[in-house]
Parts: structure tokens; sequence; C-alpha cells
């Protein structure tokens, strides 16, 4: 049975087109790029920004350059971040750094940014270049305000001040690239509509690292903890739990008394309630347009998968 990426798109023909664009100069940039495509993944953003495309009528064939840029933004993020985490698995297979080695892998990561931005300068238009750059930008430094956190219990608006820019921005340019594209008045809404769902799609990821398994996520579970991430699962019982009694555990090698309690104190179920909450609002503005369904389902599978 063929899997139907967008419109008459294939998800095996879209990541033809991520390597096609690729095009590096040296191997060892294909290789690392082959190894983190092969390793498969949902292609969510990508996927948002040509249904928003298609939506408002735009062409959605001129939109998927920038479809395989806002895909490459992604893994270079990935990329990096294993090197940052210290990572060993990614998506159940060995991660990229741990392969090629920790140099190779950041530079590799960078050759896909500059691709990214490549493709925007040549089949999108000022305000995309200006709309991604931005939502680079907010990664960036929202990644290392969660390098800074560490180890420490953060307050709401820390987390979501840290969510927002490492996963929000991103989904926020790729619907708002679409509707861009599309040449629709309402980007910088889609926009925001994107932060939204990248927020929902970061509560249950952090949810997931709670409640389910390796085999389903692809990486050990519970990784939030042992690092010293102060997630919402958390946040949302830290009023019942001794904070002095979860500093000794948090980000130590045995969190595993700390991860059931907030599981058994509800923290899984109020993290899914939050993310079901931040994409109300995305569900009611997208319903407006017609031809929306497949848009919608996409939506609601964010906050209803399970790895």
């Amino acid at each position: 049975m063929l899997i139907i990426f967008s419109w008459m798109l294939e998800l095996s023909q879209f990541n033809q087109f991520m390597l096609d664009y690729l095009d590096p100069e040296i191997k060892l940039v294909e290789d690392v790029g082959r190894h983190i495509l092969s390793a498969g993944g949902k292609r969510l953003r990508p996927l948002l920004m040509m249904e928003v495309c298609r939506v408002l009528g735009g062409d959605v064939e001129r939109v998927i350059p920038l479809a395989v840029g806002i895909e490459y933004i992604h893994m270079a993020s990935l990329l990096h971040d294993d090197v940052v985490d210290g990572a060993h698995t990614r998506r159940g297979r060995p991660s990229a750094n741990v392969l090629f080695g920790n140099q190779a892998v950041v530079l590799g990561g960078d050759y896909f940014y500059a691709k990214a931005l490549w493709l925007y300068a040549n089949y999108g238009n000022l305000q995309a270049v200006e709309m991604v750059s931005r939502a680079v930008m907010h990664m960036s430094q929202s990644q290392l305000l969660e390098l800074l956190s560490l180890g420490k219990l953060i307050s709401e608006e820390e987390y979501f001040k840290i969510i927002d820019g490492k996963t929000g921005a991103l989904f926020g340019a790729s619907m708002g690239v679409g509707a861009l594209m599309a040449e629709s008045p309402l980007a910088e809404e889609f926009y925001q509509m994107g932060l939204k769902v990248g927020r929902a799609f970061q509560l249950i990821d952090d949810a997931l690292d709670y409640s389910s398994s390796e085999e389903r996520l692809g990486k050990p579970v519970g990784n939030d903890l042992r690092e010293g991430k102060c997630t919402y699962p958390l946040l949302s019982v830290l009023d019942h739990l001794d904070k002095q009694w979860v500093l000794e555990r948090f980000g130590r090698g045995n969190t595993e008394e700390l991860r059931e309690k907030v599981v058994l104190l509800g923290g899984v179920e109020n993290t899914k309630r939050r993310a079901e909450e931040e994409i109300a609002p995305v569900l009611e503005f997208v319903g407006k347009f017609e031809n929306s369904q497949a848009l919608l389902q996409l939506i609601k599978g964010i906050v209803n998968r399970d790895h």
C-alpha cells in the first residue's frame, strides 16, 4: 500500500527529493544525510507546509523545495542535538555522531542549514527567508536556554519559552511559509497557529518520554529526567512533591523512582490534556477553510500519536 505524503506525492518520492537537493561535493556529507534519512521520520513539518499551501489554493509543486529545506533544518537540529546531548541512538539506530564522530556531524549539520537557506533564496522569496531565519534564531537561543536550565526546576513560563523556540518556531515557519507561497495575507496567523502545533507536539513528546517504551520511541525513555530536563509532566505535579526529594534524584543516574511518581500523580495525563488545549484553537482556525479535512487530520494526529 502506498503512503500518500501530501497531495499526490509519496513519502518515498519526497525522501528522494531530499537526497537529490542535498547534492554535496563531499561524500561524507551525503553519508551523514543518508543515515539520518534512512532512519525514517514523520516529515510533519514539510507535510504541514504543503497542506497549508494546498488548502489556500497555492501551487504545491512550487513549495516542494521549500518543504525539503524545512526538513533539512529539522535534520540539522537533530544532528547538533545528538552531539550536545552525547546521544547514542536515534530512532532505534546508532546516532550519526556515534558512527561519524562529533566533528563530522556538526559540520554536516552546518551544510544542511546552508543548503536550506540556499533553497529558500532560490525557490522562495524574501518573506520566506525572513520567516525561516527567524525560526532558526529562536531555535538556537531556546536550545541554549534549555542547556542553561539543566538540573534546575524551572517555571512553567520558562518551559514554554524553551519549547516555543526549540520546537514551535519551526512548526510555525512550516505553516507560515505554506501560506506565503499560496500568496495568502494570513501568513503570520498561520505562523502563530504553527507555534501552537509545535507546542502540542513537544508536550506529547515530553509525555511519551515518561510513559512509552524504547521499542516504540526508538530511543531510551526517561532521558529528560536523566539529563536534568524539567518538562511539563514533572512541572504539572511539582506542587505535590517535596522539591528537595526531587532534586536529589533529578539529573542523576537512577531516576526511575521519580519517573514512576510523576506518572502516578497524573503528570502524563496533565500533559496530554494541555496539548489538547493548545491544539483546540488551531483546529477551529483551520476548520474554517474549505478542503481542510486532511490538514485537520494531520494536526489531530500530532496530539493522538503514541511515538
